[in-house]
């Protein structure tokens, strides 16, 4: 299933030709990882990091372009000032990501943030002086189970939550972690406010919304 196959999407044209046209193929490339490795092949590596990390930054750019979050601000020398950094990134899982029953959204979507999404980023997926032990994890999925993932709006017993803490151990699971952004992303074209909003944004040819003026 292609991200630009959400039904929801053919309300808001203008999302959908962006969709279609820039974010589905970058899907695409998480969805060819998730089939690795593929020994028989000789491609040996299973790609766990770039997994991780290509779906960090998919979050983190539909946080500033079909999601537009509420005003943050921060007193910086008296003077308030816009904050993006971070804030969009967190607000947009809290409010869409697909969490478990009795998960707490908002220590959710900071780990993913904190211990995740920046050390990827930043530093080759390193921790300096974090106290938590940090996992990731992948296992190789074939077509079917793809698009049973992609489809099904109840995770399949087979699948591991993308996100999980025991102690001070957080873990990601690639494939389950696949599912949940690409719900998540299901989660926010079913937001008709989000979606409106959107829509207007991109029929005048504004993508970004941290541009410029907020």
């Amino acid at each position: 299933m292609l991200l630009s196959d959400i039904p929801e999407l053919q309300n808001y044209p203008h999302v959908f030709t962006f969709v279609r046209d820039h974010l589905s193929m970058q899907f695409g490339d998480v969805r060819a990882m998730l089939r690795l490795p593929l020994r028989k092949s000789g491609i040996e590596y299973g790609c766990n990091f770039a997994v991780t990390a290509t779906l960090c930054n998919l979050v983190s750019g539909i946080s500033v372009t079909m999601f537009k979050p509420s005003k943050f601000t921060r007193m910086d020398k008296g003077k308030k000032k816009w904050i993006y950094s971070g804030a969009a990134f967190k607000q947009l899982l809290k409010n869409h990501y697909p969490w478990e029953p009795g998960e707490n959204p908002t220590d959710g979507a900071k780990a993913l943030y904190d211990l995740f999404r920046n050390p990827l980023a930043h530093a080759l997926g390193v921790h300096g002086g974090s106290s938590y032990q940090i996992y990731i994890r992948k296992n190789p999925l074939q077509n079917r189970q793809i698009e049973q993932i992609e489809k099904s709006s109840v995770r399949p017993r087979w699948l591991s939550p993308g996100l999980s803490r025991s102690g001070s151990k957080w873990e990601i699971v690639a494939e389950g972690f696949y599912r949940d952004v690409f719900h998540m992303f299901w989660n926010l074209a079913k937001d008709n406010k989000q979606m409106t909003e959107a829509e207007k944004r991109f029929l005048t040819g504004r993508i970004i919304w941290r541009e410029g003026n907020p």
